[in-house]
């Protein structure tokens, strides 16, 4: 567990200080210090898509969520962040409620 955290961190550090491949481009509206974050619900529903702040990753409510994509998704993930937790819950998450 400890590891995959440290590896995503490393990741996520490499491209917010611009180490993305030229295929790897981030999108507009995602600024600096910030991450695109996709909340799927383990229904499978749609993905709803936030924009999180990078200091939030840290965060024990999203340390957990971040374990929960570990046991469901594996330890590396491309792209996009996919979290398995409803909109709702990730938008409580990121309230701090």
């Amino acid at each position: 567990m400890a590891n995959y955290l440290k590896s995503g961190m490393r990741k996520l550090q490499r491209r917010l200080q611009g180490g993305f491949r030229k295929e790897e481009r981030v999108p507009d509206d995602v600024k600096t210090g910030h991450v695109a974050v996709h909340a799927m619900a383990v229904e499978g529903r749609e993905l709803q898509r936030f924009i999180v702040e990078v200091t939030e990753l840290g965060r024990p409510e999203f340390m957990r969520l971040l374990e929960r994509a570990e046991e469901e998704f594996g330890y590396e993930q491309e792209g996009v962040l996919v979290v398995p937790c409803c909109a709702d819950e990730l938008q409580k998450i990121l309230n701090h409620n």
